[in-house]
């Protein structure tokens, strides 16, 4: 046998060797106690069996009371483990201990019996009590190796002491071959049975470790089946949100759909007749806007799951102007007083990402105007040391304790049973959440008294910089966009919606050729008499050609003229990194957007480009 196969290691994690020790203690308590109850109960058994034989012993050379009071002694000493094996015997090292007591206690009292027996009578009647005594220690107790050895070693060494001093038989022949046998078989049992001891432990180890194992795996697998189970009971929630919101939605755009239409027919029949129809055509506009508005707030939600915030110093005052001129008509027209609280001194400039701060308030504020129908609104703010709180009061229907948790839920709303297509479709609070969340060092409460209004506030940290005044400066001022002199390519695979377009550029003073797919532009691409000043194409066109591979192509014929600016249009929730890899200067713009905002997006972009290009000229 290899030295290595009698090695027991020990775990190299003391609090795994901890979890190992009190494994084995709890798995051989029960053997172990009824192991100390049942071979007590065989010594009082022989004992008492032996009471009778001391009359027939010869009484000159055995002391009776001296061996019934060593008989009593071992019993008591022996029970004393039986009575004190309680829960704590869970214990390694109090197991041990009362097992160390109990195999002491019959040890030595048997020594001492051995001494005690004349002749060889002590050989034959009280010897195989000590064997008997090994089997327990190494086979009923199950001690550890380490355990085994040194309480064996005790007994074996005062065994070997005690036939050194007072040997034990009759005549000096007899005697000195007892010892010589005896003193040889208890030392080799104790050795036999230690090596067997090493196997055992090794094995109890190992099942240690694969239950340990086992366990954890179990543990591994339960936690992925919750994992699964929670997972499914998302999608679960999901697929009925989902078709919650599709049949709201449904509701939603079929009524402005049917309005759409019933004005038309009736606005055609009044033009049959000879009648003015401005009324029909502001009731197709209006209605036509509230369905722009409903797909403007799916669009807003879904590019807030890439969106990566940009964090500068915004001036707080034209922020929250801002705002308040952008639902000042619509508050009016609603008959809802919207104001900003008057204070004597401008609010301070905050670090945040002003496009997403500013359309958490707009929607905290639309949505304030929405459940109002009498009173007003008021847009406020105060400064809590070095944070900003920008308030939205209102004094509308306020939110019942039932609803609170559920507000900022997708496609939530309270007081729309009807679905009145003014109130959108449930998602203002939801992005106003989503944005808060990632914005660094943003935060949002709310407080609202069932019938007489809410109160919404966003937190910000106050800037230690001054906002720089640029563009968004101006986005209060009136902008009239102006495409004069411009050369467009236009491209999308959708007849009215190309058509569309190519009259709302041209209204603008454009020059625009239009085509629905790339082969449309051959005629314009053999004539390079002129250079188009910008490309805008839809990015998805029929039998899978894209709006990227028009604008390559595009490029790469008017390659000589430098690289010609792109606006791409879709009606699809797309981000910007669909378009990573495609050379800039590039915009994405949205078919959803009204059409004096897009307007106005290609005419600021158109500007800026050839700013860009009369400055890199300048340079030059």
């Amino acid at each position: 046998m290899r030295s290595s196969g009698l090695r027991v290691r020990r775990f190299s994690s003391a609090a795994q060797e901890r979890a190992f020790r009190w494994d084995y203690a709890r798995r051989f308590s029960g053997q172990r106690r009824l192991a100390i109850a049942i071979f007590t109960a065989l010594w009082v058994v022989f004992s008492i069996r032996d009471f009778p034989r001391l009359n027939v012993l010869d009484p000159a050379h055995l002391h009776h009371n001296e061996l019934i009071l060593l008989r009593v002694a071992g019993a008591i000493g022996m029970t004393i483990p039986v009575l004190f094996w309680t829960p704590r015997a869970l214990d390694e090292r109090w197991a041990v201990g009362l097992l160390s007591v109990w195999t002491i206690s019959c040890w030595f009292t048997t020594l001492r019996m051995l001494q005690f027996y004349p002749g060889d009578l002590g050989w034959r009647e009280v010897y195989p009590v000590l064997m008997l005594c090994l089997f327990v220690i190494f086979m009923a107790f199950r001690l550890r190796v380490i355990t085994a050895a040194w309480l064996i070693g005790i007994c074996v060494v005062s065994y070997l002491i005690m036939l050194y001093f007072k040997p034990v038989g009759g005549s000096v022949e007899l005697r000195m071959e007892s010892v010589a046998a005896h003193a040889t078989m208890v030392p080799l049992m104790s050795i036999v049975g230690v090596l067997l001891s090493i196997p055992l432990e090794r094995a109890a180890r190992r099942e240690f470790m694969y239950r340990r194992t086992l366990r954890a795996a179990k543990a591994r697998v339960e936690a992925a089946s919750r994992a699964v189970n929670e997972q499914n009971r998302r999608m679960q929630e999901l697929v009925k949100e989902k078709e919650r919101f599709f049949s709201s939605a449904y509701h939603d755009i079929q009524q402005p759909l049917a309005a759409i239409n019933l004005f038309i027919r009736s606005a055609r029949t009044r033009i049959r007749d000879g009648y003015a129809v401005d009324r029909e055509l502001d009731v197709i506009e209006e209605t036509a806007s509230d369905i722009l508005e409903m797909f403007k707030d799916i669009q807003d939600y879904s590019e807030l799951g890439s969106y990566v915030p940009h964090l500068v110093p915004v001036d707080t005052h034209g922020l929250l102007t801002e705002v308040f001129e952008q639902y000042r008509e619509t508050a009016r027209l609603r008959g809802i007083d919207l104001r900003i609280a008057g204070r004597r001194r401008y609010p301070p400039s905050i670090e945040t990402d002003r496009s997403l701060f500013k359309r958490s308030v707009s929607n905290l504020v639309s949505n304030a105007i929405k459940n109002t129908s009498s009173g007003g609104v008021v847009l406020g703010w105060v400064q809590l040391n070095e944070r900003l709180r920008v308030d939205v009061w209102d004094t509308g229907i306020g939110i019942a304790p039932a609803h609170r948790d559920a507000i900022f839920s997708e496609y939530y709303q309270i007081n729309n049973p009807g679905r009145d297509r003014s109130k959108g479709l449930g998602l203002g609070l939801s992005i106003v959440q989503r944005a808060i969340h990632i914005l660094p060092g943003h935060s949002m409460s709310f407080a609202s008294v069932e019938g007489r209004g809410s109160r919404f506030s966003l937190y910000a940290t106050v800037s230690a910089s001054t906002p720089c005044v640029g563009a968004h400066a101006q986005n209060g001022d009136v902008y009239t966009p102006d495409l004069t002199g411009t050369f467009m390519l236009l491209c999308d695979d959708e007849p009215t919606v190309l058509e569309g377009l190519r009259r709302l550029f041209s209204s603008a003073g454009a020059l625009v050729y239009a085509a629905e797919s790339m082969a449309g532009f051959e005629a314009i691409l053999a004539d390079d008499s002129r250079i188009p000043d910008l490309i805008v194409a839809d990015i998805r066109l029929r039998d899978g050609a894209t709006g990227k591979d028009v604008a390559d192509q595009i490029r790469r014929h008017f390659a000589w003229a430098g690289v010609i600016p792109v606006a791409f249009i879709t009606g699809e929730l797309l981000s910007d990194h669909v378009l990573r890899d495609f050379p800039e200067p590039f915009v994405l713009l949205r078919k959803s957007s009204a059409p004096k905002d897009l307007l106005a997006e290609i005419s600021r972009y158109v500007t800026a480009q050839r700013k860009m290009k009369l400055d890199l000229a300048n340079d030059q």
